[in-house]
């Protein structure tokens, strides 16, 4: 019996379906690679003669097809129209992207500003909205200008130094379109979506358990599973009542409001159990199953007990229904972490592969121990109010403390934002100060590996361009990762400039 459409099977794993691919979407995903191409490098052969001969009055993204089109020339338009949906830019001196008829606002999906513009700022491009002087965000002409995008406006941070602006693919972090990403744009865009409010990755996808028991779970969270009220749903004339107690049985009756499953996770030894009240739907109990915590008794770490306990009730229920095997309460509790024990132990034993290390330095002329100095930076940052406190700390070769200086900022999109910008101000803090050999500490993996990788970060790209041009004044500088516990003192700076900016602003 058919459970899910193919419609929805087709649908990547992040919204719903399992990621089987469509194939005729797939090929437009695939064209769009030739549009991606022709966008990003005009000036190739293929670029030149295709713009040559088809794009004479109007640019390629705005191009319609003529009647005598080539029939791959009409595909590479539909990759075009398919790119559009996720195509935006990379902020850096603005002076390339038109203020009006440019999607700028917005570096997780396309948004363009609503007008109409008035005749003065009709032709603007988005540098009129940038001080010459200090390359911030001038909040006074976005006032007069975009007064209803003022936040997200000041949340994108603008290169100092000069930069070319830049097309980008705004659902790949890197900017670079990929076919994965576009198939997940045309399956999105057709309408067979479940509910958005639900996260399948972190409820389903990404819990660390079994392959098999993920599946499971999206498959009680699919109504999928071969519950009695869903077999009678499909004119099959079986009897839909509970063989434990006799209610209508459905995916959550099952799994939660049982008596019998209610039983088994009253002995569940965790904390922050699941009740039947407040929790309606298979989607809520698994939101909520990720908030619990088990017992240190049950010694599965870090190793989530729920899945397990999850998939032993339905396997219970199969065997009482189908072999008429009934299991206690406390029977089906110690099988659920028995088996994530096992699973747990046979994966502790897995050959864990080792992983190339991404990690490249770039002196310049190798200089003395003596002339090294050493700068630790770190940021706080505040999720609900987007303001940050940043905070360094300046060494010289004998580790004696030369600068700890703070500052702070408001409007930052991102915690990985807010660490850039603490680096950029303590490279610039060091190169303000004559070191000619640096070594730059932070807290953030993510970062070290972007700036030692030479890799590319659409919210970050000004930020990084602006760090990079700052390293060029040493003659050799490393990006080096330091774990938290040892960055204390610039972990303490930070959090003190956020406290005092945070304070200063509530008293205003």
């Amino acid at each position: 019996m058919c459970w899910v459409s193919w419609e929805k099977l087709s649908v990547p794993k992040s919204a719903g379906g399992l990621g089987f691919r469509e194939l005729a979407q797939f090929n437009d995903a695939m064209l769009a690679k030739i549009s991606w191409r022709i966008i990003k490098s005009p000036n190739c052969l293929l670029a030149k003669i295709l713009l040559g001969k088809y794009c004479h009055k109007s640019p390629f993204l705005e191009v319609e097809p003529v009647q005598r089109a080539s029939h791959g020339w009409r595909g590479i338009l539909v990759g075009r129209d398919l790119l559009q949906k996720g195509l935006g830019w990379a902020l850096g001196s603005g002076v390339k992207v038109e203020l009006w008829r440019e999607a700028w606002l917005s570096t997780e999906k396309p948004l363009a500003p609503i007008g109409p513009p008035t005749r003065e700022t009709q032709n603007w491009s988005v540098s009129s909205l940038i001080d010459p002087i200090s390359k911030e965000w001038n909040v006074k002409a976005i006032r007069e200008t975009l007064p209803q995008y003022e936040g997200a406006i000041c949340k994108l941070i603008p290169s100092f130094f000069e930069l070319d602006d830049e097309r980008v693919w705004l659902l790949n972090a890197s900017g670079v379109y990929t076919t994965k990403s576009g198939y997940a744009v045309a399956k999105l865009c057709t309408g067979n979506i479940s509910d958005q409010s639900f996260s399948w990755k972190s409820c389903i996808w990404n819990v660390k358990t079994s392959p098999k028991i993920q599946h499971f779970l999206w498959k009680a969270n699919s109504k999928a599973l071969p519950v009695g009220s869903l077999i009678e749903s499909r004119g099959i004339s079986v009897s839909p009542e509970c063989k434990r107690c006799g209610a209508r049985e459905t995916e959550l009756h099952v799994l939660l409001q049982c008596p019998f499953a209610e039983r088994v996770w009253e002995l569940t030894p965790c904390l922050h159990k699941p009740t039947i009240t407040g929790i309606t739907s298979v989607s809520a109990l698994l939101q909520h199953c990720c908030k619990l915590i088990s017992l240190p008794p049950v010694g599965l770490g870090s190793t989530p007990l729920y899945p397990w306990l999850l998939w032993v009730l339905w396997t219970n229920r199969n065997k009482l229904v189908f072999d008429n095997k009934y299991y206690s309460e406390e029977s089906t509790v110690l099988k659920a972490i028995q088996d994530a024990r096992a699973w747990q132990a046979a994966q502790a034993c897995l050959a864990k592969p080792i992983l190339p290390q991404r990690v490249v330095h770039s002196p310049v002329v190798p200089c003395s121990n003596s002339y090294t100095w050493s700068v630790f930076s770190d940021a706080a940052w505040n999720s609900s109010t987007g303001q940050c406190g940043l905070g360094w700390r300046l060494c010289d070769a004998t580790g004696r403390c030369s600068e700890n200086s703070s500052s702070h900022r408001r409007d930052v999109p991102s915690a990985l934002v807010a660490e850039a910008l603490a680096v950029k101000a303590a490279v610039d803090a060091a190169a303000t100060s004559f070191v000619r050999c640096l070594k730059v500490f932070s807290d953030s993996k993510a970062l070290i590996l972007l700036l030692n990788s030479q890799a590319q970060d659409v919210v970050l790209k000004g930020v990084l361009h602006d760090i990079r041009v700052l390293a060029r004044s040493f003659e050799s500088i490393s990006f080096n990762f330091i774990p938290r516990l040892d960055n204390v003192a610039a972990d303490a700076l930070a959090k003190s400039a956020l406290y005092s900016f945070h304070h200063s602003v509530s008293a205003v």
